[in-house]
Formats: structure tokens, C-alpha cells, sequence
């Protein structure tokens, strides 16, 4: 490979890994074998996706039973009419579920969403059994010991067992704090109840989400609401791209064009006066839309034989309540996280520069691929940038400093119990795809687990929240633990670089920009994390920041 670039070597030799672990070295019985796999397995996960979005679960409730949502969330709920009386109709989606299990007063109310939720898709057990048993099938076929081996193989982190020690390593920390959290929230729950006169029975997985809001506007005087106020969907958009301006010199222009609906928006993005690339924002929910929030590639850059540049465009998708019938679409601290998340990926995508695809933007190491968004989400954490992001809706006047200082110290709230959530997708999913034999019941794992991992409590009830664990069946099998990997490396280069030199110091947001976005997968990125830190990374900065010692 004499006279060729580092780039056009790392090129070659990604491809021919990728015709090895396609099965070129297989004979030909083999070959068709894998093939028959790849084809059902497209399939299996094709269908269990769609299972998934097109679910069309619906809970109906009075208005009562709603106590405590918003006026705004019954604005576009159908209402129909059961033996005489009036009930709104709530579909089982993400948006719904989360702001009733948060918001909602009656416990039964928030048990009913919460079992509907982790009910649906009942087909997808077996989809999810399908895909595990070919994967395993399919990685044992090409020499490997397992499908988590196969999939770590051309990460940084390529041994599953090395992945395994760092979570049980991590787990052995937070279960304690977890444990602590819960028992606090219990006791919130117990003295609610005692007050209310109403039975106390236990703390389940219903009354997470509700009484850690609880416990977060007690103890810090925190109304949801009025923050919400403050990050009207537009005006946050506006503000962001005015940052990215300020500290990576990017600028966004909105321009008319045709697009998928109508509520979607489309921007040139300009680096001075160098063309970058094209985003999209379609930050809405609507029916039978994808469920989560993402960053889809359209198109990759690329540099073309006469040396012309193509210009990537990327799709940011969220699922934002709408505004409707006069009010507006505002953001909790939450949504802001979910939105500035996603734009990190959106700025890997622009600001990356590669001569080949295939190692554009996000397409580096799946193992770093969340780092730069988990990397930009701790701008919301900063007073200074909140205050440049939040302005109320009506009166335009900036959030306060007193709301900024509540939300930044709410952050270590139940943090052990968030993080072990986290971890216990991570252990699920390396646990089903490195097992020492050829069949593993995935669904008894993920029950199993949940108990024992993540401290759940379904009060005996038996749910499948396996059927719609979309990331372990389509695009992080094997690899859900690089969230708290990311997390780890995003907390290191944040306070390390950003926390000397200063949130808005434009000098070091460009040479992140350089350094980090920029390369794309065209380089080894723990090399490039190296030279920005100027040592190797350390993980002192995650724990601190999640609250351990």
C-alpha cells in the first residue's frame, strides 16, 4: 500500500476486515448459511422495529385520573364517551408516558401507563429470541466466541470481558447510592400517602419518575412549569444556533424548501463564508413517527475524485409535544438535555472533514460514537449558558439566576438510581450476546436483571419490557455500554479543557472542533481524546459529576 494516504490505508484495511467478517474466508455451504442469517435477521429487526412504531396502544382516563397534567396535554387528546361518561384517549407513546408518570397525581393512573408501557409488542419476545440465536449463530460460524466478540472486535474497547469488569466495577459503586435514593423516595411516597390518608403499600417502578420530580422541587424549590416557561422550542433553536456561532464560528440559516411535513425546518449551515453542510430539524411528535430522539445521516461527506467537495446533510429527530391551539412548545430541563444531545451528533456531522465516507462524522468507533453529544450536553449544566438559552415565552425577560442555581443543584438528584438504569441495559445486552452457550432466553434475562441490576419493583406483575429494547436488536447490540463509556470520556474533556479554560473560550471549542469532530473515523479517536487532553483520559471527572466519591 505503498503512495497511499492514512486515510486510504485505514480505508483498505476496514475493507478487507469487513469482506472477513462477511464471510469471504468461508466455504461455500458456509457462505450461503450466513447469507440465509443476514437476510432473516434483516427481516427479524425490520419487523420489530416497526412493531414498535406502529404500536397503537391506547389507555382511556377521566380527567380526574389525569389530575395533575397540564391544561396543555389535553389539547389535541380525543375524547369519547364511556357508559355515560367522558374519557380522554391517551396513546402509549413516549411523550405521553413520560409526562404522566411524572406528573400524575393517582398512583393507579401512573400503574395503568406504566403497565401498558412495558406490555406492549408482545410479538417482539420471539422477534428478540430470533435475532440473539442468529446472531450467536452467525458469529460463532465466523470463529468468534460470541456475537458481543464479533462486535467488539474493531472497537477500542474489544473484549466483552473488558466491558463486563468495568460495569461490574461501576455497579459495585452505584447500587449503594441507588439504594439510598430509593429509600428515600420511599419514604417521600409513605409520608404522601399518610397525608393524603390513603394506604401505603411500596415503592414501585410507577412512582419513580413522580416522586423523584417530588423530591427534586421540595428540596429545591423547583416549579416544573415555570422552568418550562422559559424554553419556548423556537426561541431555544434560535439562541443554540447563536451559540454555535459564537464558540465554532457555525452559522445557521433557514432556508424555504420542500420538506416531509409541514413542520419540519431546513438550514444551510456556514462556516464564514465556507459552505458546511445541511440540517434538518423535525422536533415534533405526530402518529407513527420514530419514537426517539436521533440523528439520521442523509448524506455523508466525502471528498470526490476532481477534489469538489460533497456536502453532508443530517436530520435531527425529537418528539416534542406540539404547539397547538395557542400554546406554545415549551421544553422541560429534560427536553433541553434530549435536544442539545442530538445537536451534538448534528455538529459531528457537519464539522467532520474525511476523504472517504465511511468515516464521516459519527461513523467512528461505536464505542465513541455518543461521546461528543454527551461531551455538548454539559453546557446545559453551566449557569452561564442557561442563561443565555432561557427566556420566558411571554415576557422576554432572561431566566433567573435563582431558577439557574435550582436546576444546576437539582442535577446530582437520584443520580445513582438514573446511571444504574443505564447500566443495567448495558449488562442486559452484553449478557444476552456473550453467553457461553448457543441459546440464552433473553426475556428471562432482561427480567431477571431488571431485579437484580436495576432494583426494580413491578409489585409482582409481569411485564416485557424486553419487546421494545429497540437499541439491543438494531444498531447497539453488544455495545449499550458505551453510554456510560462516553459519558466518562465527554466528563474528562468538559472539565478538564472547558472547566480551565472557560465556556465560551472560542479558541479551545475550535481546536475541539479540529481535534475531535473533525477527523470523523479517519484516525484512531482515543489518540485524538489523548492530544486534547494532553494525557490519557481519566474517569475522576464522571464520578464527581455523578455524585460518587
Amino acid at each position: 500500500m505503498d503512495g497511499l494516504c492514512s486515510e486510504d490505508k485505514l480505508l483498505v484495511e476496514r475493507m478487507v476486515n469487513g469482506y472477513c467478517r462477511s464471510g469471504l474466508l468461508l466455504d461455500e455451504d458456509k457462505r450461503n448459511r450466513l447469507c440465509d442469517i443476514e437476510s432473516q435477521l434483516a427481516k427479524t429487526v425490520a419487523e420489530f422495529t416497526a412493531n414498535i412504531s406502529n404500536d397503537a396502544s391506547k389507555l382511556l382516563f377521566t380527567r380526574n385520573e389525569l389530575s395533575g397534567l397540564p391544561a396543555t396535554f389535553f389539547a389535541d387528546k380525543p375524547l369519547v364517551t364511556t357508559n355515560g361518561i367522558e374519557k380522554y384517549v391517551i396513546c402509549v407513546t413516549k411523550p405521553n408516558s413520560m409526562l404522566v408518570l411524572r406528573l400524575a397525581t393517582l398512583e393507579e393512573t401512573r400503574k395503568a401507563m406504566y403497565v401498558a408501557l412495558f406490555t406492549r409488542c408482545p410479538n417482539n419476545i420471539e422477534l428478540l429470541q430470533q435475532a440473539v440465536d442468529l446472531r450467536q449463530e452467525k458469529a460463532k460460524m465466523l470463529g468468534f466466541k460470541s456475537h458481543a466478540s464479533y462486535t467488539l472486535d474493531d472497537l477500542s474497547m474489544n473484549n466483552p470481558d473488558m466491558v463486563l469488569d468495568m460495569l461490574n466495577t461501576l455497579r459495585t459503586q452505584l447500587t449503594p447510592m441507588a439504594r439510598r435514593e430509593l429509600a428515600q423516595l420511599r419514604a417521600i411516597k409513605q409520608a404522601d400517602c399518610e397525608s393524603k390518608g390513603l394506604e401505603f403499600t411500596d415503592f414501585y417502578d410507577w412512582d419513580l419518575a413522580y416522586y423523584k420530580r417530588t423530591k427534586t422541587e421540595c428540596t429545591h424549590n423547583i416549579d416544573s412549569t415555570l422552568i418550562k416557561s422559559y424554553f419556548h422550542v423556537p426561541d431555544v433553536v434560535c439562541r443554540l444556533f447563536a451559540l454555535f456561532e459564537e464558540i465554532m464560528q457555525l452559522r445557521f440559516c433557514k432556508v424555504d424548501a420542500s420538506v416531509w411535513h409541514p413542520l419540519v425546518e431546513l438550514y444551510e449551515v456556514w462556516d464564514t463564508n465556507e459552505f458546511v453542510g445541511h440540517c434538518y430539524l423535525d422536533l415534533y411528535s405526530r402518529p407513527r413517527k420514530y419514537a426517539n430522539g436521533a440523528t439520521f445521516h442523509i448524506r455523508s461527506g466525502f471528498t470526490r475524485k476532481t477534489g469538489a467537495r460533497e456536502y453532508p446533510v443530517v436530520a435531527l429527530v425529537t418528539n416534542f409535544v406540539q404547539p397547538t391551539n395557542g400554546e406554545p412548545a415549551l421544553l422541560s430541563h429534560a427536553n433541553l438535555k434530549t435536544l442539545v444531545h442530538e445537536m451534538g451528533h448534528v455538529l459531528h456531522n457537519l464539522c467532520s472533514v474525511t476523504k472517504w465516507s465511511m468515516f464521516h462524522g459519527t461513523r467512528v468507533c461505536r464505542d465513541f460514537v455518543e461521546c461528543p453529544s454527551q461531551m455538548l450536553e454539559n453546557i446545559i449544566w453551566t449557569p452561564s449558558v442557561l442563561q443565555k438559552l432561557g427566556v420566558h415565552y411571554q415576557t422576554k425577560q432572561p431566566i433567573p439566576l435563582c431558577i439557574v442555581d435550582a436546576i444546576i443543584a437539582a442535577k446530582p438528584q437520584v443520580a445513582g438510581v438514573f446511571y444504574l438504569q443505564k447500566l443495567f441495559y448495558a449488562v442486559y445486552d452484553i449478557s444476552i450476546y456473550h453467553s457461553p452457550g448457543s441459546h440464552v432466553d433473553a426475556s428471562l434475562v432482561y427480567n431477571t436483571l431488571e431485579k437484580n441490576v436495576a432494583l426494580c419493583n413491578t409489585g409482582g406483575i409481569e411485564t416485557i419490557g424486553a419487546a421494545t429494547t429497540r437499541q439491543v436488536v438494531r444498531g447497539y447490540d453488544s455495545k449499550c455500554f458505551v453510554y456510560l463509556w462516553g459519558q466518562a470520556l465527554a466528563a474528562d474533556m468538559f472539565s478538564t479543557r472547558f472547566g480551565r479554560d472557560g465556556v465560551f473560550n472560542q479558541q479551545t471549542w475550535m481546536e475541539y472542533r479540529n481535534v475531535i469532530l473533525r477527523p470523523g473515523g479517519s484516525t484512531d479517536i482515543m489518540n485524538c481524546v489523548h492530544q486534547f487532553l494532553g494525557r490519557k483520559p481519566q474517569y475522576n471527572a464522571f464520578f464527581t459529576q455523578i455524585g460518587l466519591d
